[in-house]
């Protein structure tokens, strides 16, 4: 009875000392920044190349790090310094490789003027030599209180079929929002963007319902100023 139970006591001794050993081991493995595998990631402003390049180049990441000195919200607030990033998820797999989902920041408008992106959030984004969004210009000079409800806008006309064919341009004269559309010269003019949702869902069925006669070529500009009326002004 003794011997079985010192057997049974050897027995567990050797699987702790294996185990305390692989965790050991497994902690020295050193992480290799050269194979990082991005998962499910979509690259349009920026490329991988220069994502890998920012982790090697920066000062917190050690050439040679072993396992057991990775910091993982490390590595993710480095990656989110970049300009064109909303976003990263950094873990580690199984074979001893990084996995990195990168979510890039989504432009809603560009203002032409100063050259720079509008994000969905309302934050400046800067324009990338990868890609070129096309969405709305924005013609004219921007405030920074505005940039928030900018965001939003753009985020609701992206979505929405219509209005992310429909409205090319806005500019901003004298607090008031002037929005260019396409195919006519008429302009939709608006004093402040609060319950836009509201107003341009009316203005969408003044012209779903118009859309067939003539009327659009003969106008100058459509108010959206007034609750739940489009207010129509002829050349």
């Amino acid at each position: 009875m003794k011997f079985r139970v010192l057997k049974l006591l050897i027995m567990l001794f050797l699987i702790t000392f294996l185990m305390a050993f692989t965790i050991v081991r497994n902690g020295d493995r050193e992480i290799d920044f050269s194979n990082i595998n991005y998962l499910d990631s979509k690259f349009k402003f920026i490329s991988i190349e220069s994502v890998d390049k920012m982790l090697k180049q920066s000062d917190s990441i050690a050439l040679k790090l072993v396992k057991r000195d990775l910091n993982l919200k490390g590595i993710e607030k480095i990656i989110i310094k970049n300009s064109f990033i909303n976003s990263a998820d950094v873990s580690l797999e199984l074979n001893g490789e990084l996995g990195v989902r990168i979510v890039e920041k989504e432009p809603v408008f560009r203002v032409l003027n100063d050259d720079y992106y509008i994000d969905l959030s309302g934050s400046i984004m800067p324009l990338s030599e990868n890609y070129s969004e096309r969405i709305p210009l924005i013609l004219s000079e921007v405030d920074s209180t505005e940039l928030k409800s900018l965001g939003m806008l753009g985020n609701y006309f992206k979505n929405d079929i219509f209005f992310s064919n429909h409205i090319t341009g806005l500019e901003i004269i004298d607090n008031e929002f002037l929005f260019h559309v396409n195919n006519f010269k008429y302009l939709i003019k608006m004093k402040d963007l609060s319950d836009f949702k509201s107003r341009f869902n009316n203005y969408k069925v003044f012209y779903k319902t118009v859309i067939n006669d003539s009327i659009l070529v003969k106008l100058k500009s459509i108010n959206l100023n007034f609750k739940n009326q489009v207010i129509v002004q002829k050349r």
